[in-house]
């Protein structure tokens, strides 16, 4: 898998990580994903932190930048698309030009093809091979 793309699905899913254990310590549950259930307001802040829940995911504010997000089946959170991705890696400059010039498109869909990421069984976000 190109090293760029590889790199920026690792930070992507890293700062969902984030925003996850930042919001099951602040509302001590153990699937935000649940927020209904919990009682938890969709549209909140939790310190410096912004967040807003949506259809099956959540948009989170750092402050600096911002990760949107699908909860995949399961209630996984390592899930992705080119859109997700884009967005994301947009916010940070060593990301832009291989975002503007499309090649993470190219490269995102020869990670599909050669099978490097998965399409989820259900929906259409992909994960990583092997996990």
């Amino acid at each position: 898998m190109n090293q760029t793309l590889l790199k920026l699905i690792s930070l992507f899913l890293s700062r969902v990580r984030e925003a996850e254990e930042i919001m099951k310590e602040a509302f001590d549950i153990e699937e935000p994903m649940y927020f209904r259930q919990a009682g938890i307001a969709r549209v909140g802040k939790i310190d410096s932190y912004s967040y807003s829940f949506h259809g099956i995911g959540c948009y989170f504010e750092f402050g600096d930048f911002e990760v949107d997000y699908d909860y995949a089946e399961d209630g996984r959170i390592d899930g992705f698309d080119l859109w997700r991705l884009s967005r994301f890696g947009e916010q940070y400059d060593e990301f832009k030009d291989y975002i503007a010039s499309g090649k993470i498109e190219l490269d995102f869909n020869t990670a599909d093809a050669s099978e490097e990421i998965v399409e989820f069984e259900q929906g259409n976000l992909y994960h990583l091979k092997n996990t």
